[in-house]
């Protein structure tokens, strides 16, 4: 019998909300959008160690592996600990089933500023800005289609038994593009075109592509 499958999956959302306050205190919220696409990281952790029954264990092993992506001492020691607690719970439970488990983090900006309620419609003619998201250059792009492979039957690179973090499909699958950034991080050609297109980063690490 095969052990059971433990998955991590980190998900990030970054939001951008511009409010107004009243001089009566109430908040309006003159505009929300999201200024960057939804990024993905998935770990795979080995079922057999001990540290997933043991909560102090099993935080400490999730901030070591998730130090690579979350730079932000605060937010991945607050990840850590609350991802450690559930799947230690989970594990307690049923020791023999497999368990993926979901994080979503969402990041927001807010901008206030403080008026009078009826100069809402003053302050979005005056200072509404549409927001240019900053993607890679044409030429960066073009590089990186230089770097096409695909992958092939009997390749070693553990990477490739991997999903695509954009599309969540096989990295494996012989018969679509693949390409790897300086960061070493693979994609789906087309996947990583189309990110790079408005976020100029690496959706795994947020290195950002060289021109």
């Amino acid at each position: 019998m095969l052990p059971p499958t433990f998955i991590v999956e980190l998900r990030f959302h970054s939001h951008y909300r511009k409010l107004l306050r009243t001089l009566e205190g109430n908040l309006i919220e003159i505009e929300a959008y999201p200024i960057s696409p939804t990024s993905f990281v998935r770990y795979r952790i080995q079922p057999h160690r001990r540290h997933l029954f043991v909560e102090p264990l099993c935080k400490s092993y999730l901030d070591v592996i998730f130090s690579s992506v979350v730079h932000n001492d605060s937010l991945r020691d607050l990840l850590s600990r609350r991802i450690a607690s559930f799947l230690v719970f989970l594990v307690r439970r049923q020791p023999f089933l497999g368990y993926y488990v979901v994080a979503d983090s969402e990041f927001t900006h807010e901008d206030l500023i403080e008026g009078y309620a009826n100069d809402l419609t003053m302050i979005i003619d005056e200072e509404h800005q549409e927001v240019v998201q900053r993607g890679a250059s044409s030429s960066a792009l073009n590089k990186l289609k230089e770097q096409r492979f695909f992958a092939k039957q009997g390749d070693d690179d553990d990477r490739l038994s991997d999903d695509c973090v954009i599309c969540l499909e096989e990295l494996s699958n012989s018969e679509v593009a693949l390409t790897k950034l300086t960061c070493t991080h693979i994609f789906h050609e087309q996947c990583i075109l189309d990110w790079l297109k408005a976020q100029n980063s690496c959706p795994t690490c947020r290195r950002e592509l060289e021109d």
